[in-house]
């Protein structure tokens, strides 16, 4: 297949990508970065598309900027991966300014030298725009989930490839004194192998970060994005798998009087104490203990430690931690305080114990709402 034959099938390709990407992105809530990546992809198709024959003969305004949409595609693409990352993102403001810069040196270029010397100031551009993102996405593979690590890792490599062929072409064009090239079959092959590559790696990260989204919804609390009973449950295995194990005691917390909140002032303000309480409790654990909502006002807390002193230390920590939590109302007027009552099952020492010991925990809890309320029960007492 010929060099201009090649081309239209890649601008095809990264076109529909980008059109794939938009339509997946209207369907993804949060900062997905698909929009971004799309429209960067589509950006690409468009410079791919325009042989090189007519780039050359262009107009100097119109060859600049053809070469601007090829560096604003890359900067969009890393905008995308920066959203996806959750990092903070390249400004709009800073990404036009890095786009007037280079149009400006691309036009000085194109008037002084022609054709080569644009396409040179083009390819060292995209070469260190290509490294700069290699090596911020090598440091994402790095340091971010091992789901990602893979996808991540190709990605960086498929760019730092463009960035060496950006790299290698200018040097060429360089030390040939400006006199063209000419075609390179080789140099063409993994170029647009390398682009190909960008779409389907770019898709592979979205599905593997939805994967990991879809796992969290089936053992996170969408409210307090605490564990949920399946995730509880989960915590408790993972626990008892190890070959050596401490026992668990159990807490079931109970927020006091919750229904006159959200009677009084709404279940948003409900919705809010509820955070707020879940991070109280979450905040004062220690490093090996863990904490499940496990109803609308119901949590579940994890102390492991075969002392039962221990657990009643914490439970009451969390207790205190609780009572010290305000949280404004949304009419401004006023804050409001809640009370927990806590109730502990004792250690147990094995899986097929844990509903047994919530069911103590249970008892313990309404002994301390008997009692009246804001407390802490332990089994013996209760």
């Amino acid at each position: 297949m010929e060099a201009g034959s090649l081309s239209v099938v890649l601008a095809l390709t990264l076109a529909c990508t980008g059109g794939m990407f938009l339509v997946i992105a209207k369907q993804i809530r949060g900062r997905s970065g698909m929009s971004t990546f799309a429209l960067g992809l589509a950006l690409f198709g468009l410079v791919f598309a325009v042989p090189e024959p007519v780039d050359e003969a262009a107009a100097l305004p119109l060859g600049v900027l053809i070469d601007v949409i090829a560096v604003a595609a890359v900067l969009l693409l890393r905008r995308g991966l920066q959203r996806f990352m959750q990092r903070t993102e390249l400004r709009w403001r800073t990404l036009f300014g890095v786009l007037a810069v280079f149009a400006l040196a691309s036009a000085a270029a194109g008037y002084s030298l022609g054709y080569n010397g644009r396409l040179v100031v083009l390819e060292l551009t995209l070469a260190a725009l290509f490294g700069w993102l290699a090596l911020g996405t090598a440091r994402d593979a790095h340091r971010d989930n091992p789901m990602l690590r893979v996808p991540l890792a190709l990605l960086a490599t498929v760019l730092a490839v463009l960035a060496l062929l950006s790299l290698g072409h200018a040097l060429t064009l360089l030390l040939r004194g400006g006199v063209a090239v000419g075609p390179d079959a080789f140099f063409d092959a993994v170029l647009m192998l390398s682009a190909l590559l960008l779409g389907p790696t770019l898709l592979w990260l979205h599905t593997v970060q939805l994967t990991r989204q879809l796992g969290e919804l089936a053992t996170r609390d969408p409210l307090t994005r605490l564990l949920n009973e399946n995730g509880l449950d989960d915590v408790l295995r993972r626990h008892f798998s190890r070959r050596q194990h401490e026992p668990v005691s159990l807490m079931h917390v109970d927020v006091d009087g919750f229904k006159r909140v959200n009677d009084l002032h709404g279940d948003s303000a409900g919705d809010n104490v509820l955070r707020l309480i879940g991070l109280s409790l979450e905040s004062n654990l220690r490093a090996d203990d863990f904490v499940a909502r496990v109803g609308g006002e119901e949590f579940v807390v994890g102390c492991i430690s075969a002392e039962v002193g221990k657990a009643a230390v914490l439970a009451e920590r969390l207790r205190a931690g609780v009572a010290a939590v305000q949280t404004g109302l949304s009419d401004g007027n006023g804050h409001l305080r809640c009370t927990v009552s806590i109730g502990l099952s004792r250690p147990f020492n094995d899986m097929d114990q844990w509903r047994t010991a919530w069911a103590e925990a249970e008892v313990s809890l309404q002994a301390a709402k008997d009692a009246g309320r804001n407390c802490v029960v332990h089994p013996t007492s209760a």
